[in-house]
């Protein structure tokens, strides 16, 4: 009886798992219907080809000052950040030893003057044997030496700026004990600097010293004109590009090294160039920029392109994509790879 009950209900079951999966089907319904778009045919155009690099501030020279002589850092009158003058006193140390020494070399020629003033007189009479004689001009040579050494190390205790610049690096304080050579400051130059760009070797040879560049510098929000002054001639072994350098002036101060510079460089040729409407371009969240190419059959494909820049309210295209190409410029945010599209 139990079994009979159990074949009987199955046919039921089954129908009804059929009919379920039925209504689901009904209920998500495939949307195949061709998306509106407006494409485009892009063609080629001819412009000046313009070369763009981004690239940091760099000063125009830097320079490591120190003593040249060890001593007791007596007082420091500079900081960091500090704008200072050439000639400028940075920093003394105590010249109590130098001074004690110059008393004694100054003694010490004072004394062979003397001698030899007295014995030269003996020598010109002829009383005076020419090796003692010889003897008294080496030892007044060497106090000479002696006391304009003693003079010198005087005058070293005390560190002047040798040329106008901000300083970026203090590496002493007062009491503190200076080795000879050590670097106490940094200063840098910025009423020059240079944007320092790396040129690839395919677009070295179109660039020459004293050619014009126009360089933008967003942290201050200034674009200025400069010209390349040095064109570094030794590649970089990793990447094979050069490194060149535009110099730009600087005189109120506001450039500064470290900030992010973007240059373009004009190489006076004309180029192939191809364009799309601005509102054609999508950027995806991995920040990937790409277009939608219409085909024969009204399917359309993504396409990632590179762009070089802008002309007017066009995108130019360096990569991805050719002349002839029907690009989508309305409708595309609802597009995806190979949908159908209608025109």
């Amino acid at each position: 009886m139990n079994i009979t009950l159990k074949r009987s209900a199955l046919p039921l079951l089954v129908g009804g798992v059929l009919i379920a999966c039925g209504q689901k089907q009904e209920e998500k319904p495939k949307d195949t219907s061709p998306v509106k778009v407006t494409v485009q045919q892009i063609n080629s155009g001819s412009e000046a080809e313009q070369l763009r690099y981004s690239g940091t501030i760099e000063a125009e020279n830097q320079v490591q000052l120190g003593f040249a002589v060890p001593g007791t850092v007596a007082s420091v009158l500079v900081n960091e950040g500090q704008m200072v003058s050439a000639g400028q006193l940075l920093a003394v140390l105590d010249p109590t030893e130098y001074d004690n020494a110059l008393l004694i070399a100054s003694a010490g020629l004072e004394q062979a003057e003397d001698m030899y003033t007295r014995l030269n007189g003996l020598y010109e009479k002829g009383s005076l044997p020419a090796k003692d004689f010889i003897d008294i001009k080496s030892k007044l040579a060497q106090a000479k030496a002696n006391r304009n050494l003693s003079l010198k190390r005087v005058k070293d205790t005390k560190l002047y700026a040798s040329m106008s610049g901000i300083i970026t690096s203090k590496n002493i304080e007062k009491g503190a004990m200076a080795a000879p050579g050590a670097p106490a400051f940094t200063i840098i130059n910025t009423s020059k600097v240079y944007a320092r760009v790396s040129v690839p070797e395919s677009e070295i040879g179109k660039i020459s010293k004293g050619q014009t560049a126009n360089v933008s510098i967003a942290t201050i929000g200034q674009q200025l004109t400069g010209k390349i002054a040095i064109i570094n001639p030794m590649a970089d072994a990793a990447t094979k590009s050069y490194s060149v350098k535009i110099q730009l002036l600087n005189g109120q101060g506001k450039i500064l090294p470290g900030m992010i510079a973007d240059a373009e460089i004009a190489t006076g040729q004309s180029v192939d160039a191809i364009t799309v409407p601005t509102k054609a371009v999508i950027r995806d969240a991995d920040d990937i920029t790409y277009v939608y190419v219409a085909n024969g059959d009204n399917k359309v494909t993504r396409k990632r392109i590179t762009a070089s820049g802008l002309k007017g309210d066009d995108v130019v295209i360096s990569d991805g994509l050719q002349s002839g190409d029907r690009v989508v410029v309305t409708g595309q945010t609802k597009l995806k790879d190979g949908a159908t599209v209608s025109l």
